[in-house]
């Protein structure tokens, strides 16, 4: 599992320790198939968009979606980190990029979805000395596009092949 960060503006070891555990503590409490846990990194007032392009304002909102969905046609999924790449904007401040891949879910009508990957964008901030997050963004990995094959991104997704 590559990741790097880039600290300029973070205050400690401990802070980009603590931004970087964001998505383990994400893809943990997605494992113990429990939206409240899954909440717990989340700030009151997150924004959160999924990959189905939801957009929920609000923890609690966040965590009764979760809930559902981890309860529900995702109870046998396993959703994995790959990559993390955190930038600092500001000490109390950082952008956690990490890929994923997931597993074991099924569509709404119950058929089996092939494994997948995706990215998820993060904006977290520190607030009472705890890193939480504020803002997310998760998007599913499309088909690829041939024209960035040349160039160097940060985090390059990889194919899926299992089928469901």
């Amino acid at each position: 599992m590559l990741s790097y960060s880039t600290i300029g503006d973070a205050q400690t070891k401990s802070d980009e320790d603590a931004v970087r555990a964001l998505p383990r503590a994400f893809c943990e409490a997605w494992a113990n198939h429990d939206g409240h846990q899954l909440a717990t990194i989340m700030a009151e007032d997150v924004d959160f968009v999924t990959v189905g392009g939801a957009w929920f304002h609000g923890r609690a909102d966040f965590e009764k979606y979760h809930t559902r969905l981890l309860s529900g046609r995702f109870r046998d999924s396993a959703n994995t980190p790959l990559e993390t790449i955190v930038r600092f904007l500001r000490p109390d401040e950082a952008i956690v990029h990490w890929s994923w891949t997931i597993e074991g879910d099924k569509n709404p009508d119950g058929s089996p979805r092939p494994k997948r990957f995706g990215i998820m964008t993060m904006l977290a901030k520190k607030q009472n000395d705890i890193w939480l997050v504020a803002v997310a963004q998760n998007t599913n990995a499309g088909p690829g596009a041939p024209e960035a094959d040349d160039i160097k991104l940060p985090i390059r997704l990889p194919k899926a092949t299992s089928k469901p």
